[in-house]
């Protein structure tokens, strides 16, 4: 049998194979598409096989394959008829000739991603086996959250994804739809990746940042300016994939990092209560001030007007996050029992007018919330109901308990909101792994005692919520991509148990490995994957400032598996280069060439950090000051080595102070300042650098 990511539903093997074939015809009998629509599409999922002509002409040299298209799948029974109609297809494999029936678009486009996948090579050509496939979704959104912006502006510029221009964006699209992925969720968290002419403050363009120029070996100031700025692309994106059967939702805040305009406008802010423990103070409005509520109102509509098929509101989790001003005193928190139940009040009435707002610019417009993260995690039904009626019935759920709680919590949600609302759980590992600082750490065997972690964030775990809702029926997984280049397995996972796959662990990692880069290359993926051995700076005891996804702190029982880290390290290594080298040679895998040359930099910095760990133990157990100073050196030094991978390599990598509280996504800043405290108390610095703003609201962990 043909692997295939996803795998198919059905599938029969024939005797015999087609001919050879480097060209194919197209012939339609009956089409909701046109002649050159059809074309068109087949050309766009032959992104990766240039060296196919597609044959317009009766007339031609070279044998084509020949791909009759037909509407129809009256005939084949399904266990999900209503989703086999929208988005299934057969395909029927002869040696004369290739059938592909289906009846909606999205089922065209994914039967010829599992056409393509079907290619086998042979001399100067290509030939398929013989063979039926009769093949549908079990969930209906297999949806991803990608980063257009996050955080941009208030401390993260480097994500990967928010550098790219039109054709980087194409390239990812592509490969997601030959996944079958069939929606985008485009974060769009702080300044605005857009233009908006009635606050153009609020834009992400003339941003100064302090990048390293190899060159010259020195600091220079650079103006950033977001690429869809530069040369406005998300339209044509948009368009693009539309054409693909994807849908393009915007992913904001519904009260947080919305455009910067809370950074710009400093008064406008909440009140923190006094006492409160919460540094961040800066993502969220007072919405008791008019003009906050009509900022927001224009941006969502703004939003809209870009050609987006939906929104995507994300409240902020922190129920402690209310404000303590008197007017939301008078308006929310006199009214109501709890911060929390005041915030819910606030955030609902807010949900309201933005939702009006939206329904008035385009009736069409899907929208959808992830909201009542705070704890308690279980709720009594009571409560649930209650949530219920607070958004309009037409909302759907982008958030349902998944971590943390029994699979029950997650089935009493989609049993009182109706599993069609349920869009998405808490899958985010690929998010919280892109909060690392450019360090890989996918699965749990990548950190330090990950199992004593509060924060569960890693595949193994959305991979458990994925199969938890294919198996309940909802309408839509989410899993979030922050970052591409080293998570691809991420990306695979997605794919694979969103349209229906039911691989245990283990066995999923190897087939889809092989399935994309073939047998003599997954085991050593896989084992670079699984034995990179990731400690954060962070967990150094010397460091000070709180990173809630990585709290285990390196201690001595520790020293031995950082020495078989590093006793490992050349293996893994000379194993990535090896990879590497033979992905850059395949005209199919050089796509991924960027994934490996990114887990070749983390490694390095790995090897450094292994160093540092074990420097920070021995400084923990000195007996002597000599001994005190000379492991607080040893750390100074090889924090330096380590930034110079750091800086060499990734674009973002200082501090930034804009919104008030200093902060930055490596910890090399915080670690040098905590460090220098230490050796020079006269050259003392009491002020912290928080590692990105991104983790200060977990800190309720």
């Amino acid at each position: 049998m043909s692997q295939m990511l996803p795998e198919v539903k059905f599938y029969r093997k024939g005797s015999g194979k087609t001919r050879k074939f480097n060209c194919i015809k197209l012939e339609a009998e009956t089409s909701i598409l046109s002649e050159h629509e059809s074309r068109e599409l087949l050309q766009m999922k032959l992104w990766n096989y240039p060296e196919i002509t597609i044959i317009e002409s009766d007339h031609y040299e070279h044998n084509p394959l020949i791909v009759k298209l037909k509407i129809g799948l009256q005939v084949y029974d399904t266990e999900n008829r209503l989703l086999f109609r929208k988005q299934g297809y057969c395909l029927e494999i002869k040696s004369n000739k290739v059938q592909l029936f289906y009846e909606e678009r999205s089922g065209l486009v994914n039967g010829l991603s599992t056409l393509k996948q079907l290619f086998k090579e042979m001399d100067n050509g290509y030939y398929l086996d013989n063979l039926t496939i009769k093949d549908w979704p079990t969930i209906e959104q297999r949806s991803i959250s990608n980063t257009f912006g996050w955080y941009a502006g208030y401390g993260r510029l480097g994500f990967d994804m928010q550098l790219w221009g039109f054709e980087e964006w194409v390239e990812y699209l592509n490969i997601c739809s030959d996944f079958k992925i069939n929606q985008f969720n485009m974060c769009m968290y702080g300044y605005w990746p857009f233009e908006f002419d009635e606050f153009p403050e609020t834009v992400l363009k003339s941003y100064p940042v302090k990048v390293w120029n190899k060159e010259s070996r020195n600091w220079i100031m650079v103006e950033y300016l977001h690429p869809n700025l530069n040369e406005e692309f998300l339209s044509k994106l948009i368009e693009y994939g539309h054409k693909l059967g994807v849908s393009f939702f915007a992913y904001i805040g519904l009260n947080s990092y919305n455009g910067g305009y809370p950074s710009i406008y400093k008064e406008k802010r909440m009140k923190l209560p006094k006492g409160s423990k919460y540094v961040n103070d800066f993502d969220r409005l007072c919405l008791s001030d008019a003009d906050s509520i009509e900022y927001l109102k224009k941006s969502v509509r703004r939003i809209v007007q870009l050609g987006y098929d939906g929104i995507d509101f994300e409240e902020s989790e922190e129920a402690f996050w209310y404000c303590d001003c008197k007017k939301c005193h008078d308006n929310y928190l006199d009214k109501t029992t709890t911060p929390e139940e005041a915030k819910n009040v606030a955030n609902s009435q807010l949900l309201h007018n933005l939702y009006d707002v939206i329904r008035d610019e385009n009736q069409n417009c899907q929208i959808g919330i992830r909201a009542w993260r705070q704890p308690p995690l279980e709720k009594p039904t009571k409560l649930l109901k209650k949530m219920v009626n607070s958004v309009p019935d037409d909302v759907g759920l982008f958030w349902a308990p998944g971590l943390y709680v029994p699979e029950s919590e997650f089935e009493k949600w989609a049993s009182t909101f109706g599993k069609k609302r349920i869009w998405g759980r808490d899958s985010e590992s690929n998010a919280v792994s892109s909060c690392f600082g450019r360090l890989i750490r996918i699965f749990r065997s990548n950190g330090l005692r990950c199992d004593e972690e509060t924060n569960n964030q890693f595949l193994e775990e959305d991979i458990r919520q994925h199969m938890g809702s294919a198996k309940l029926g909802v309408k839509g997984i989410n899993g979030y991509m922050f970052e591409w280049y080293g998570f691809f397995i991420h990306l695979f996972a997605h794919a694979y148990y969103g349209w229906g796959g039911d691989r245990k662990e283990k066995e999923f990692y190897k087939y889809s490995l092989t399935t994309v880069f073939g047998i003599n290359l997954a085991d050593d993926i896989l084992y670079v994957l699984k034995n990179m051995f990731t400690i954060h700076e962070s967990q150094l005891r010397i460091f000070p400032t709180e990173f809630p996804f990585a709290r285990n702190k390196v201690e001595k029982k520790d020293i031995p598996q950082i020495e078989k880290a590093k006793m490992d390290w050349p293996d893994i290594m000379q194993k990535l280069k090896k990879i590497k080298k033979a992905v850059a040679a395949n005209t199919k895998l050089k796509v991924y060439e960027p994934h490996f040359e990114k887990l070749i930099v983390a490694n390095h910095r790995n090897r450094v950090i292994y160093d540092l760990a074990i420097a920070s133990v021995n400084y923990d157990n000195s007996t002597s000051e000599n001994e005190r100073i000379q492991y607080l050196n040893e750390m100074f030094e090889l924090n330096e080595k380590n930034f110079e991978i750091v800086k060499n390599n990734y674009f973002d990598v200082n501090p930034v102070s804009e919104t008030g509280t200093k902060s930055c996504m490596i910890p090399y800043h915080e670690l040098k300042r905590v460090l220098i405290n230490e050796l020079y108390p006269d050259q003392r610095d009491d002020n912290p650098i928080y590692l990105g703003v991104e983790a200060l609201g977990w800190l309720w962990l």
